[in-house]
């Protein structure tokens, strides 16, 4: 691949980074879009198409934790397998994550226009959406530790705080707030190795070594890589691969517990995807959904700067990482990779989302495209049931598949997982006005049983 690979004292802030950004969110920009039947007009239409565009990329980057792919447990260097791997690397992973914050802002500003227009107790509702769906990710949680329900939810609350900023504000905002982790990380990382031994280099590799035996035989709580990443280390290989499902469902309890609770940094890196959100705030608050016909230049120069620019600043961010880890990791050569790659996932999700909406302005792909509409028109739904899925196929408690299916047959089962998917979506559509969960998340958010059935 072509990122150099993260030395272990930086490893555990790298894979956080790559754990928020992993769904860093997809269910929470639709807790502001309202679901309902399809209205006229395109606006809806493509952001329906988006988020069902960008379902099919989370499952892509997801399958790779759920089957075991990324686990390190066993390397496929299969020219295809590599490639997979590599493509979902660079083009896939964070940026998909990173169309669906946007999507969150986008929607959060027009949920907010509509509430006020119409009731004055509109941040009241829209708080109660963002608990209920905060709670939806709780208990999501035991089965996909690094879902991002709850980190949307907490993060749209942060969004309330810019709901009367200026754009100029939100673009500022936007830009200081994307490089706090990584800096936080470099100055630790710094003042770290200026701090003298507490004890001599014996003493210390003595309790390193029982821990690792600890760790070898599952008595402790932190194996390699797995206070930040659960999908990494020999346990999570046993786990996931040999263990019941009361034994998956504690092993990702004690992880949530053990993020949540380990420092308030955590609570710092969980802001990652506040930034793109505040970004797509600003975009839902230009209206330019709403005058799409008038738009066309902009859309193709965003289209063609976000791939240009966002695709040469992803192949630097891994020369910059490169670097870092010649340089024995340097931790500020680290950050401006680190901050380059996620101004990349920006860059790029918006020359994705301007390249759908530019297609969609044509009959013939609108119609191809139409499919995914469905999809994400029931995003909620169809993002748990991909977890339900997936953990059902790959591990010991289904049909036990966790680390047996090379990249590139597990890119054809994520084809296969999405055409099902698209398939229920387009039935389910024909009848009912909401997913099962959507149904379920409104009716509970505004204290009566919503009518679920088009009549």
């Amino acid at each position: 691949m072509g990122y150099a690979r993260v030395p272990p004292q930086e490893e555990a802030a790298v894979t956080q980074y790559m754990a928020l950004e992993s769904f860093s969110s997809s269910g929470s920009a639709h807790s502001v879009v309202p679901v309902g039947p399809t209205q006229s007009g395109n606006r809806i239409i493509v952001l329906d198409i988006l988020r069902g565009f960008a379902l099919l990329g989370i499952l892509l980057v997801n399958i790779l934790s759920f089957s075991g792919i990324w686990s390190g447990s066993q390397e496929w260097t299969g020219y295809a397998d590599q490639a997979v791997q590599d493509f979902i690397e660079f083009f896939v992973r964070g940026k998909f994550l990173s169309l669906f914050a946007i999507l969150f802002g986008i929607g959060f500003a027009m949920q907010i226009d509509r509430l006020a227009a119409t009731t004055n107790q509109g941040h009241w509702i829209y708080g109660r959406r963002l608990l209920v769906l905060f709670v939806f990710g709780v208990l999501h949680l035991v089965l996909d530790p690094l879902e991002v329900l709850s980190l949307y939810a907490m993060c749209g609350a942060l969004l309330l705080l810019f709901r009367r900023a200026s754009s100029k504000a939100l673009l500022l905002s936007a830009l200081l707030i994307m490089p706090l982790p990584y800096l936080h990380t470099a100055v630790v990382s710094t003042l770290a190795t200026m701090e003298p031994p507490a004890q001599t280099l014996e003493d210390a590799e003595e309790p390193e070594s029982q821990a690792s035996q600890q760790d070898d035989n599952g008595d402790a709580d932190s194996d390699s890589g797995a206070s930040w990443n659960p999908y990494v280390g020999e346990r999570a290989v046993r786990v996931y691969s040999d263990g019941e499902l009361s034994e998956v469902l504690a092993y990702n309890t004690r992880f949530t517990i053990n993020r949540w609770t380990s420092s308030w940094v955590s609570y710092l890196w969980m802001t990652v995807p506040l930034p793109l959100m505040l970004v797509g705030f600003l975009i839902g608050r230009s209206k330019i959904l709403e005058r799409l016909h008038d738009e066309i230049p902009k859309l193709r120069s965003a289209f063609w700067l976000g791939l240009g620019v966002g695709i040469v600043a992803m192949w630097y961010s891994g020369v910059l990482f490169a670097r870092a880890a010649i340089a024995g990791w340097d931790p500020w050569i680290w950050v401006a990779g680190s901050v380059l790659w996620a101004m990349a996932g920006l860059l790029m999700a918006l020359g994705y989302a301007a390249g759908i909406v530019l297609l969609v302005q044509r009959e013939f792909w609108k119609t191809c495209l139409e499919p995914l509409q469905a999809v994400g028109r029931f995003a909620l739904t169809n993002y748990l049931l991909q977890t339900l899925i997936c953990t059902t196929i790959f591990y010991s408690y289904g049909l036990d598949l966790y680390g047996k299916v090379r990249p590139a047959y597990a890119v054809l089962l994520v084809i296969a997982i999405y055409l099902f998917q698209v398939a229920i979506s387009s039935l389910w559509s024909r009848r009912f006005r909401f997913g099962p969960v959507e149904w379920l998340w409104r009716s509970i958010s505004y204290g009566r049983i919503q009518p679920i059935r088009i009549t």
